[in-house]
């Protein structure tokens, strides 16, 4: 694959997705967001098991089927860590799936299976085929209504979050097997990334406008998230945290016509 831009999105078994329709429908309106970059310099490769239900793929996208076991997931109130570990271990597999024969320079955008993407980010990298990637430092919070929560330190808060060349990952594999301490670091994670990169001398510097959309309150999601208000300004913090509570009731925004064309959020 030698596209400037790779869009990688890892799909979870199908064993473990509560409702596959509604999981079907939220790929495809992600699909829809990536398939609207204003170049077509791009390409997209979902990850998902053999026998997996997945919708319609628009031009430029395409499949890689994978066997890999469904994640058991231990308790997360009980054993936190296994549980995350458990998860960067399927999902560093899958994104590792889909990067494998990226060539060297281009670049790699993990992208969750129902977030939403700018529909500059090709024209971007397009235009700074040298550069590292992009930490995307500002995006939205978003679970279905008119508002979103407009986040600072987004790549701190979701996966869909770094664009990053290809040959800054480095080696991950070791005697033809996965390195797979490396995988979930690198690829199962958006936690560390930027910290090693910069520690290598490779810093990412921030995409210059917000460049997702996180959607919460996805019943299919791992992460745990409920709606938006209660998540992103719950009531207890304002007793706890009066000042940068009310502080963060100014980074509410309006879902406007022309927000919801930058990255194809549906209107229902």
């Amino acid at each position: 694959m030698t596209a400037p831009l790779i869009f990688v999105i890892p799909v979870q078994h199908q064993d473990a997705i509560p409702d596959v329709a509604l999981q079907k429908r939220y790929l495809a309106q992600t699909l829809t967001s990536i398939a609207a970059q204003t170049v077509p310099d791009w390409e997209c490769v979902i990850v998902a098991n053999t026998g997996a239900d997945l919708p319609d793929l628009p031009p430029g996208c395409r499949v890689r089927f994978v066997d890999l076991p469904r994640a058991h997931l231990p308790d997360r109130a009980t054993r936190l860590e296994a549980y995350y570990d458990a998860i960067r271990n399927d999902k560093g597999q899958r994104i590792y799936a889909g990067m494998h024969d990226a060539a060297p320079e281009s670049h790699i955008m993990a992208v969750d299976s129902d977030d939403f993407v700018n529909r500059r980010l090709a024209e971007l990298v397009l235009a700074n085929r040298g550069t590292p990637g992009w930490n995307l430092e500002q995006g939205y919070v978003w679970s279905g209504g008119s508002w979103c929560y407009l986040q600072p330190d987004f790549h701190q808060m979701c996966g869909t979050s770094h664009i990053i060349r290809r040959d800054l990952y480095g080696v991950l594999e070791r005697a033809g097997q996965i390195d797979i301490d490396a995988v979930k670091r690198r690829l199962g994670s958006h936690i560390f990334i930027h910290h090693d990169l910069a520690a290598a001398g490779q810093p990412l510097p921030p995409l210059p406008f917000p460049g997702a959309v996180y959607r919460i309150g996805n019943s299919q999601s791992a992460s745990g998230t409920g709606k938006l208000f209660g998540a992103m300004t719950p009531p207890r913090r304002f007793v706890r945290h009066p000042l940068s509570s009310a502080r963060r009731l100014l980074r509410y925004r309006r879902v406007t016509t022309t927000l919801r064309n930058e990255f194809s959020l549906p209107s229902g």
